[in-house]
C-alpha cells in the first residue's frame, strides 16, 4: 500500500466514521436524558435526506437546503417527543423500545408510499468533486463531512458547558428528580433533547445524500451507529464520536485490504467483543450503586 492510497483511505474512513459518529451522538443525547433508546433514529436520517430532496426541487441552492433540512429534522424530533414519547414515558422499557421501532416503520412506510423505492441523487455542493495534493486525490465531499462533524462537536462542547439549556440537559441526564428540585423544567429539556437528536440526524442525512443517494433504506445506518455507540460507551458523547471514527476507519481499511465480506462482518464482531470484554465501552462508566 502506497502512502497516497493510505491517505485516501484515511480520509474516506474518517468521512464514513463521521457519519456513524453523528448518528451515534444523536442516539446518545436522548438516551442520556430520558433513558430511551430511539430505534427510529435511522429514519430521522432518512427524513433529513428527503427534506433536502424536497427543498432542492424548489430550485434552492445546497447552502439553503442544508440548514433547511436540519430545521425540519429539529421540528420532526420535537413532534415525535411531544406527540408520542411523552405520552408513554411511564410505560415499561420494552414498550418504549417497540414504540420507537413503530415510529421508524411508520416513517419508512410513509416515504415509500410517496416516493416508492426509487433512488434519488443530490448534486455535489462542491465546485469540483476532487482535488489532488502531492499525489493524494481528495474527495471534497468527504472533507466537507469531516469539517461539519468537527464543527458540530465544537458547538456541542460549548453548548453543554456554557449554555443554560445544555447545562439543564446535563442535570436531567444525572437525575430527573434532582433537576426538578433545582428548578429545571424536565419535560421541556426532554423535548429539546429529542429535537436536537432529530436535527443531528437530519444533518447526517443531508451530508450523506450527495455521496450515496437518497432512498428509504438509509435508516439501516442505525445498525452501525449502535455499534459505534457501544464501542465508545452508550452514556458518553465523546465516546460516541470516537466509536464512530474507529468503526469508519476499521471498515474502510478492512474493505480495502481484505474485501467487502470482512468489511460487513467486522463491525458486528467488534460489537460482540466489546459486549463481552468491555460492556461499558471505551468511555462509559458502570452505574454507581449505593448499598
Amino acid at each position: 500500500m502506497t502512502i497516497q492510497i493510505f491517505f485516501q483511505l484515511l480520509i474516506s474512513g474518517l468521512s464514513v466514521g463521521s457519519i456513524y459518529a453523528l448518528v451515534a451522538v444523536a442516539l446518545v443525547i436522548p438516551f442520556k436524558a430520558s433513558s430511551i433508546l430511539n430505534f427510529s433514529q435511522g429514519e430521522l436520517v432518512t427524513v433529513g435526506a428527503y427534506a433536502g430532496l424536497v427543498l432542492s426541487q424548489f430550485g434552492l441552492p445546497y447552502w439553503v437546503v442544508f440548514p433547511g433540512a436540519i430545521v425540519m429534522g429539529l421540528v420532526f424530533g420535537l413532534m415525535v417527543e411531544r406527540m408520542i414519547i411523552r405520552r408513554i414515558m411511564s410505560a415499561p422499557e420494552f414498550t418504549l423500545v417497540i414504540a420507537t421501532f413503530a415510529v421508524g416503520l411508520i416513517i419508512q412506510s410513509g416515504i415509500r408510499l410517496y416516493w416508492q423505492d426509487n433512488l434519488f441523487s443530490m448534486d455535489n455542493p462542491m465546485p469540483v468533486s476532487s482535488m489532488e495534493v502531492k499525489g493524494v486525490v481528495l474527495n471534497l465531499q468527504y472533507l466537507w463531512v469531516i469539517f461539519c462533524t468537527t464543527a458540530l462537536v465544537a458547538v456541542l462542547a460549548w453548548f453543554f458547558k456554557f449554555n443554560r439549556l445544555g447545562k439543564a440537559m446535563r442535570a436531567v441526564s444525572i437525575s430527573h428528580q434532582a433537576a426538578r428540585l433545582m428548578g429545571v423544567h424536565v419535560e421541556r429539556v426532554l423535548m429539546a433533547s429529542w429535537g436536537l437528536s432529530g436535527a443531528i440526524g437530519a444533518m447526517s442525512g443531508i451530508l450523506l445524500a450527495p455521496i450515496v443517494g437518497i432512498n428509504p433504506e438509509l435508516g439501516h445506518l442505525i445498525l452501525k451507529a449502535l455499534v459505534a455507540a457501544v464501542i465508545g460507551g452508550f452514556t458518553s458523547l465523546p465516546g460516541a464520536l470516537v466509536g464512530g471514527l474507529v468503526l469508519g476507519l476499521v471498515e474502510t481499511f478492512s474493505g480495502a485490504l481484505y474485501g467487502s465480506t470482512l468489511k460487513n462482518i467486522l463491525p458486528f464482531l467488534l460489537l460482540v467483543l466489546f459486549l463481552l470484554l468491555k460492556p461499558y465501552g471505551l468511555f462509559g462508566k458502570p452505574p454507581l450503586v449505593r448499598i
